[in-house]
C-alpha cells in the first residue's frame, strides 16, 4: 500500500445547466478581443527524449465541453501547435452518454459507461471499487509513484480519491469570487498545476478545466463567448506545457508526455447529453517522444487510461480502451 494519501477535496456546488440567456456575459468587444498575436511555435519547447535512466512522466489536460473543430488556429494556436508536435485523433463517442460524469469516469478508468454504470453527474466513489481509476492502478503497481489530480470540477476529485490506493493529492480549486465565466477559477487551477510540476514533478498529473463547458451552456457552442473561452483555455494549456518543457530541460532523465482530451461537445444553442454529431465529438492529443509529429488516429477518451498505464509501466488489466502509444518496429532479421 502506498504511503497515506494526502487528499484535499474542497466542497463546491455542482454546476447546474444554465439556460441560454443571450450572446454575451460581458461586452461583445471582450468576446472578440483576440489580444496579441500568439507565436505558437515559441509558446513552449519541443518534446524531449530522456537521457540515460529515463523516468516517464505524464500530464493529462481535460478540457470540459471542447469541440476541437472550434479550436482553430486563430482561437487555439497553442492547442493546434501541440497537436502538430505529436498525435491528433478526432473521433466520436457515439453510443455512449455525452455527460461529464460518465465521460470523465471513462477517461479515468479506461472502461465505458456501460461498464462503470455512471449515468449522470451525481455519483460517489463506489463504482471505482470494481473499476479502479488510473490513479489506483498506478499506485498498486508502484506505491512510490507520485500521482496528482487538480481540477475545477469537484467530481474529478471524487474519482481521484476513490479506492484504498488513490491519488496522493486530489485537489478541487475553490471557486473564485465574482467569476461568472470560470476564467479566474480555471486560471487558479492551471497555476496550481504549473506549481506542482515545477515543485515535485509528479509521475501523473491530471487536470480539469471547466470554462469552455460553462460558456457552451450559457451561450451555445456557436457563440462568440464559447470561442472566447477556448482562447482563454488555450493560454492556460500553453502555461502548463511550458512548465513541462522547462522541467524536462532541467532534468534530462525525465521524459514527459502531454495528453489532452474532452468529455463531450455542445449543441449550437447550448447543452449536451444527446447523440448528435456536435455532442458526441471527441478528440485526443498526445505529444511526447513516443508520438511522431503529424500522426493521426481514431482514438477517444477511453484510451487515455491505457496510454498512461503503458507510459508508466503499470499493468492495464481488462479495459475497453487501448494504448495509443506506438510500438517500435522490430528490425527485419532476414
Amino acid at each position: 500500500m502506498s504511503a497515506p494519501a494526502r487528499v484535499l477535496v474542497a466542497l463546491v456546488t455542482a454546476l447546474v445547466t444554465i439556460p441560454l440567456v443571450g450572446s454575451a456575459a460581458g461586452s461583445v468587444a471582450a468576446f472578440d478581443d483576440r489580444g496579441a498575436t500568439v507565436d505558437a511555435a515559441g509558446a513552449f519547447g519541443t518534446p524531449r527524449r530522456g537521457i540515460g535512466e529515463v523516468v516517464n512522466k505524464v500530464v493529462v489536460i481535460g478540457i470540459d465541453g471542447l469541440m476541437y473543430d472550434k479550436a482553430d488556429a486563430e482561437h487555439a494556436p497553442r492547442l493546434r501547435h501541440l497537436a502538430a508536435q505529436g498525435l491528433l485523433s478526432q473521433a466520436d463517442i457515439a453510443g455512449h452518454i455525452t455527460i461529464s460524469g460518465p465521460s470523465w469516469a471513462s477517461a479515468l478508468t479506461g472502461v465505458w459507461d456501460t461498464e462503470h454504470g455512471i449515468a449522470d453527474n451525481e455519483f460517489d466513489a463506489s463504482p471505482f471499487l470494481a473499476h479502479p481509476s488510473v490513479f489506483t492502478r498506478i499506485e498498486r503497481a508502484d506505491p512510490a509513484r507520485h500521482t496528482v489530480s487538480i481540477g475545477t470540477w469537484h467530481q474529478i476529485a471524487t474519482i481521484a480519491a476513490s479506492g484504498e490506493q488513490r491519488a496522493d493529492l486530489a485537489l478541487t480549486t475553490a471557486p473564485v469570487a465574482d467569476d461568472p465565466d470560470e476564467s479566474a477559477t480555471d486560471a487558479a487551477t492551471a497555476a496550481e498545476v504549473v506549481s506542482s510540476i515545477e515543485r515535485s514533478g509528479p509521475d501523473l498529473v491530471f487536470t480539469h478545466l471547466d470554462q469552455v463547458d460553462l460558456a457552451g451552456h450559457q451561450h451555445g457552442g456557436a457563440s462568440r463567448a464559447y470561442l472566447a473561452a477556448i482562447r482563454r483555455v488555450d493560454a492556460l494549456v500553453g502555461q502548463i506545457v511550458a512548465a513541462v518543457d522547462r522541467r524536462a530541460a532541467a532534468d534530462t532523465g525525465e521524459q514527459w508526455t502531454v495528453l489532452v482530451t474532452t468529455d463531450h461537445g455542445h449543441l449550437p444553442t447550448g447543452g449536451h447529453g444527446g447523440q448528435t454529431a456536435a455532442e458526441t465529438t471527441n478528440f485526443v492529443i498526445a505529444r511526447g517522444p513516443d508520438f511522431a509529429p503529424g500522426t493521426t488516429t481514431a482514438h477517444t477518451l477511453v484510451d487515455i487510461t491505457p496510454t498512461v498505464l503503458d507510459l508508466l509501466a503499470a499493468p492495464p488489466g481488462r479495459l475497453d480502451g487501448h494504448t495509443i502509444r506506438a510500438r517500435p518496429t522490430a528490425p527485419d532479421g532476414r
